[in-house]
């Protein structure tokens, strides 16, 4: 057997090697196909002008790699060079250094994950001493915190992260458990990790997440899933060996796993799949070299990177079951370590076509320079998806509400239109009164009055969640002043170009205004001094 070592298994626990894949494979499938004539493979070398090479040494690619968080059509990842950056790319190669100052690596890749959400490109790198993880929001330049911005320190040693049902990020923690990082206020978080309870053991690894669970595998490569606000579930299979970055789920509703052999590093030749409740649903793939990462791509089917031999990435259509193999074109290779797959950005090409992403090298055995795969040509065939909004928001005191939009669908669906708010409440005014003798001037009446709160547009993709700003006017935040309790219910009306808009009330509560100076005491008067009487004489 083949055997490739990947940078999710340099801190891990040695596995036992009585460890057996407990589930019954329900099929296999025929051997990989040939690839379409639409999709090709080709490398992009990472820039040495943005990240230059060390002196008698190379470049690196660390397992961080995601959409660019801006919606711009690029991809972002991390290159250890000289120094260690994070840099954009394009489609065509086109490169650019979003930040700079992770700290340096030394050896194998050390930086495990990246996650795009609310705006930024949270990344994972461990290593760092104390703590021993260190968790990174990083914005575009447009942005309002651009760069590197250092959110929170983490110990432990970190596997993999994945984006949670409920818009926190989770970390597996091969010493302890599963950390929770809430977003409380980008780029802000707050994290905290719940501890592997029985029957799960030596921590977590792999991690993804499906519906209200997030997946997640242990030391001996039981697949167990943990719910909020803090139950554990399974283990539903024991896999084997799996490396970080091979449990995705699909829009078909089913959870994907890489299993097979249960050696210490050994090859995963299979590929799993699961619903929602753990229950197993058969084998999709069979007869692999070796999976070490999987993502979905922008046809909403599986891809996967095969490191056998040579290396490969290959296509899992999810309706049909057949595999297609694409063999890397001369002068790309898979790294002997840090390798990971990620989707493509969520903006198709003019013909119709998107990307996947993998971290590669020049040469083989980790001897060339860093190189970014690319998989370019895969159908687009965006579908209708339906775009729901949290119900309640509060507005700041600097007039802005923070709408949540969350997109429903398979991989390849978007959502896309205008949204416009409108308000009508029941406010205090003063109004002038008839006045005969002795009556007020001013009259106090309760009036309706409506006002547009403002329009925004959205395009977002099936599965993901965006944050909208929408600022108030002035007019508007001192009407949401003057309302009873400072809330009001906005109607909401939608004009979707593509999918559907659940939802037509938007509650929004705004802060108290702030209590009004209390008028200063006047100043007693001095008392007028006594004139001294003189006696007559």
């Amino acid at each position: 057997m083949h055997l490739i070592y990947g940078t999710g298994r340099i801190h891990r626990k040695l596995r036992s090697a009585g460890a057996v894949l407990t589930i019954a494979a329900a099929g296999c499938l025929a051997l990989p196909g040939i690839a379409r004539a639409s999709v090709s493979v080709s490398g992009i070398q990472a820039s040495t002008a943005l990240d230059g090479v060390p002196s008698g040494g190379n470049t690196l690619l660390e397992p961080a790699i995601a959409p660019a968080p801006d919606g711009s059509n690029a991809e972002w990842f991390v290159v250890s060079g000289q120094n260690q950056d994070l840099l954009s790319v394009t489609p065509a190669g086109r490169q650019s250094r979003v930040a700079g100052g992770l700290p340096a690596d030394s050896g194998y890749p050390d930086n495990y994950a990246s996650v795009d959400a609310d705006g930024y490109d949270w990344v994972l790198d461990n290593d760092q001493g104390q703590p021993e993880n260190v968790l990174y929001a990083v914005g575009a330049a447009s942005s309002p915190n651009p760069g590197l911005n250092p959110v929170a320190g983490i110990n432990g040693y970190a596997e993999d992260m994945t984006l949670g049902p409920d818009g926190a990020l989770y970390i597996s923690d091969n010493a302890g458990g599963i950390i929770r990082c809430r977003i409380t206020a980008t780029p802000r978080a707050s994290c905290a990790e719940a501890a592997i309870t029985a029957p799960f053991d030596g921590g977590a690894y792999a991690i993804g997440n499906s519906g209200g669970s997030v997946w997640f595998t242990d030391a001996s490569g039981a697949l167990g899933s943990y719910v909020l606000p803090n139950t554990f579930a399974g283990a539903f299979a024991t896999l084997g060996n799996i490396d970080p970055g091979t449990i995705v789920a699909a829009g078909n509703g089913l959870v994907y796993v890489a299993g097979g052999a249960a050696l210490v590093g050994g090859a995963s030749t299979q590929i799993l799949a699961f619903n929602s409740a753990g229950e197993y649903k058969g084998t999709a793939a069979s007869g692999l070299g070796n999976v070490v990462s999987m993502t979905i791509g922008p046809d909403g089917n599986l891809w996967f990177l095969d490191a056998a031999g040579n290396g490969s990435v290959d296509e899992l259509n999810i309706s049909t079951g057949a595999v297609t193999r694409y063999a890397l074109p001369v002068g790309l290779w898979l790294p002997p370590s840090g390798w990971r797959l990620a989707s493509g950005p969520d903006v198709a090409s003019a013909s119709g076509t998107g990307e996947v992403y993998f971290t590669g090298t020049t040469e083989n055995n980790g001897q060339g320079n860093a190189e970014i795969g690319v998989v370019s040509g895969i159908p687009f065939p965006v579908a209708p998806g339906s775009l729901a909004f949290k119900p309640a928001v509060g507005v700041s005191r600097q007039h802005v509400a923070v709408l949540t939009l969350t997109c429903a669908g398979e991989g390849n669906a978007e959502c896309a239109g205008r949204i416009s708010l409108r308000v009508k409440a029941k406010v205090k005014v003063q109004v002038r009164a008839a006045r005969t003798a002795g009556d007020a001037l001013y009259r106090t009446i309760t009036r309706v009055q409506g006002l547009s709160l403002g329009r925004l547009s959205y395009s977002v993709r099936g599965g993901r969640t965006k944050r909208v700003d929408v600022r108030l006017s002035n007019a508007a935040y001192n009407l949401l002043e003057k309302v009873v309790g400072h809330r009001w219910n906005a109607r909401v009306r939608s004009s979707a170009t593509l999918g559907t808009v659940t939802g037509t009330v938007l509650k929004m509560t705004g802060p108290p205004p702030p209590p009004k100076p209390k008028p200063k005491p006047k100043p007693k008067p001095k008392p007028k001094p006594k004139k001294k009487r003189t006696k007559r004489k």
